[in-house]
């Protein structure tokens, strides 16, 4: 199915594996109450390894697609739930939904109901930790402030911090049909025709979440709703009974899901911000190889490494294909940092490859009107 008519047929997830390089900058637990650490793993027996944390990378991703992108990817609401020492801070779903909110979309949430079972929903896109491909060797940083110490005749205040920079690397998976699609057991629906919202009522205790801007669905104005953005479709909510019980069922509009897919694409593609402890390194791939797959999951990961890329990965059957013949991959190689790789039955041209996803720009549903270089 090419691009016009929609996402490819088959396609339940992407995967997006890259190397980039900078310097372990999310830090772990101060040593001896003052040396700031990295965080490390050990692996091979003995050997130390720093990385960047699934949360950090999350947060990366997310602060790269608010920037870029800010009308798509506004920042959810929160609020403190519980008491004393139990208290959490969640998403707020009586303000927000994956229809609203993309970030609820692809990084999921957990919203506890007083009483009752929580309303949760899995990461959309799956992250791996960000591993170094080089060892820690022990490499120290010593800084002291002189200059501010000095303005004021003070003792410079000396510290120590732990320091790697190396190549490191990370994979990124999307679910494809998860993208886009939410459900909520809820107790009961309204629906207001004069001021066009719909409130769903999900506890006892006066809980609801209220939608507006909400038009009743062509098929059945009790069951089915249109949510609008303007005069743009955003998405669909349906009303269902199943044992007595209501479901409400979220369905973004397909422009609206290629959008978001493409946007996530495109960050990890170009290069995500990454500003930590006063240092701005970015995160730009030197390396990518990225595949339409018939499951969502983080297929190349254990198959890239610094100078060796094993090639055998690409005969897995997961991975879809052109009319039967050419692999819908797309490599990134220009330094040969994991070796050459033919490229003569993938994909090296980028838009050739979300043409094939079916997720590449076009007119419907592109409401940024921005252009992210390629």
């Amino acid at each position: 199915m090419s691009n016009k008519e929609g996402i490819k047929d088959g396609l339940k997830g992407i995967t997006f594996t890259m190397i980039f390089e900078a310097s372990a900058l999310n830090r772990d637990e101060k040593l001896g109450g003052n040396i700031p650490s990295i965080k490390k793993l050990t692996r091979f027996g003995n050997k130390t390894y720093s990385y960047l944390s699934r949360v950090a990378m999350r947060h990366y991703l997310f602060e790269t697609l608010s920037k870029k992108f800010p009308k798509s990817w506004l920042l959810t609401p929160t609020y403190e739930s519980g008491s004393g020492d139990n208290k959490v801070v969640q998403f707020d779903l009586t303000k927000a939904n994956i229809l609203t909110h993309a970030e609820l979309d692809a990084f999921g949430y957990m919203f506890t109901i007083g009483g009752q079972s929580s309303i949760t929903r899995k990461a959309v896109v799956g992250i791996t930790k960000a591993v170094a491909l080089e060892t820690w060797e022990g490499d120290m940083q010593f800084n002291a402030n002189h200059d501010l110490a000095m303005r004021c005749g003070a003792n410079p205040n000396p510290v120590n911090k732990e320091e790697q920079q190396s190549y490191f690397k990370v994979s990124f998976t999307i679910d494809v049909e998860k993208m886009g699609n939410d459900e909520w057991w809820i107790k009961d629906h309204q629906y207001d025709d004069a001021t066009k919202k719909l409130k769903l009522s999900l506890s006892e205790n006066g809980k609801d979440a209220l939608l507006e801007n909400v038009e009743p669905g062509p098929e059945d104005g009790n069951t089915n709703f249109t949510l609008n953005s303007g005069n743009d479709v955003v998405g669909q909510i349906t009303i269902k009974t199943e044992d007595s019980r209501k479901k409400a069922i979220f369905e973004l509009h397909d422009p609206k899901k290629k959008e978001r897919i493409r946007q996530v694409l495109e960050s990890l593609k170009n290069g995500l911000i990454y500003h930590s402890s006063g240092e701005n390194y970015g995160i730009v791939p030197k390396f990518i190889v990225a595949g339409g797959l018939g499951l969502p999951l983080p297929l190349f990961d254990s198959f890239v490494d610094l100078g060796n890329f094993e090639k055998s990965i690409l005969d897995n059957d997961y991975i879809l294909k052109e009319n039967d013949q050419k692999k819908l991959v797309y490599v990134y190689n220009p330094n040969k940092l994991i070796g050459e790789i033919d490229t003569s039955n993938l994909y090296s041209d980028w838009n050739l490859f979300l043409d094939e996803l079916g997720v590449n720009k076009n007119d419907e549903g592109n409401s940024e009107n921005q252009n992210p270089s390629t």
